[in-house]
């Protein structure tokens, strides 16, 4: 899967704090990431010598900070995935103080002082990617990132990290954290995967070797895989505990009539889901022919899973190669003489591991992407 680039929002308060905005603007766009820097200015002479400076800076722009800094912060927990404050850290600290929730939904802060010394992630060190984009920002600026997390500190790993860096869904952020912290404790931890996994693995993980805790990578339902791991290592459920990490790789291929209800064909994609063993977690995208790039119903059904609708050409589907159930009349209404397992396949990019399911007034295919993770 494509991952999506990070929006950053800079914001800095002095005219020294304003070149350490410009440099990291320029070097965080070219590792990748989308930024927009902002600057509250604390005089008018320092507003005059901002114009100045705009006019020196290319094509990239300083945006004025009219409000209080902490309802900026707000609107950035809104509309950026990470804030960067380049100034003392407390300005940080009691911007982002009231709208701070959890771990899973801040957003990446990172404090860097004006002289760009030290670049400090203050909130979502892990999943929000603090800890990655501090290290990035004292790259730039040739300082040092300050890292606290106690995963980081000991060397260990973090399940948390490695979710987010493989785009694994956490099925149970209780036990994530137990793990995280009985491998802190020195404990050591089962790892199983439908899927490859490459890299060194860490010590603290035992390849297919079952512990009283473990992590399963998989796209399966609760307690499918877990049954074969009690059985095949005569443990039961009561001694040991898994972690599903679930990565998104099921692409559906719908097709339907026109107006048919967006709750309707849940049902079926869900019914369609349930047969195949995969969990709505893994869903990565909806998928159908152009025609239906505005049906209602299906542009319903992405926005339930919180994924992208893609849509193609009759063209672009006729050319996908293999072997389909095929519909006369489907073909005479769109071009194509089937719809769903077409769209699945050329959205995945993978194979088709559902082929058509027929419902009154809809049809669903599955198809999955390859994958693999690293360490």
């Amino acid at each position: 899967m494509e991952k999506r680039k990070k929006h950053v929002a800079i914001i800095s308060f002095t005219d020294r704090g304003r070149q350490v905005n410009w440099a990291l603007n320029l070097g965080l766009e070219k590792c990748g990431y989308l930024c927009r820097s902002y600057e509250k200015m604390r005089s008018n002479a320092d507003h005059r010598a901002t114009e100045h400076k705009e006019s020196l800076q290319g094509n990239t722009v300083m945006f004025q900070v009219e409000e209080p800094v902490s309802l900026w912060a707000r609107e950035r927990f809104e509309d950026s995935q990470a804030l960067i404050f380049i100034g003392a850290a407390g300005i940080a600290v009691r911007a982002i103080a009231p709208w701070i929730q959890d771990k899973w939904k801040d957003p990446a802060v990172v404090d860097v002082d004006e002289a760009g010394r030290f670049a400090i992630p203050l909130l979502s060190g892990h999943v929000g990617g603090a800890n990655d984009l501090a290290q990035a920002a004292a790259e730039i600026l040739k300082g040092v990132p300050v890292i606290t997390t106690a995963t980081d500190v000991n060397h260990r790993f973090a399940v948390d990290v490695f979710a987010v860096k493989n785009g694994l869904q956490i099925m149970d952020r209780s036990l994530a954290k137990e793990i995280s912290a009985q491998i802190l404790k020195g404990a050591l931890v089962g790892m199983f995967s439908d899927y490859p996994l490459t890299g060194i693995w860490p010590e603290e993980l035992m390849e297919d070797r079952v512990g009283e805790q473990n992590i399963w990578i998989t796209r399966r339902p609760d307690r499918i895989g877990e049954r074969d791991l009690y059985r095949d290592h005569k443990k039961g459920a009561e001694e040991i505990s898994v972690l599903r990490l679930v990565p998104k790789i099921i692409h559906i291929g719908v097709g339907c009539r026109g107006k048919v209800p967006g709750k309707e064909i849940k049902a079926c994609v869900l019914e369609v889901l349930r047969r195949r063993n995969c969990v709505p977690e893994s869903v990565a995208a909806v998928a159908s022919i152009d025609l239906k790039e505005k049906e209602p119903g299906l542009l319903e059904l992405a926005e339930a899973f919180h994924v992208p609708f893609h849509t193609f050409t009759a063209r672009s589907l006729k050319e996908v190669k293999g072997e389909f159930q095929e519909s006369d009349f489907v073909a005479q209404v769109t071009g194509v003489g089937n719809v769903c397992e077409r769209a699945a396949l050329l959205s995945s990019k993978g194979k088709v591991i559902c082929s058509k399911q027929v419902f009154p007034g809809v049809t669903v295919a599955l198809a999955e992407e390859e994958w693999k993770g690293t360490f």
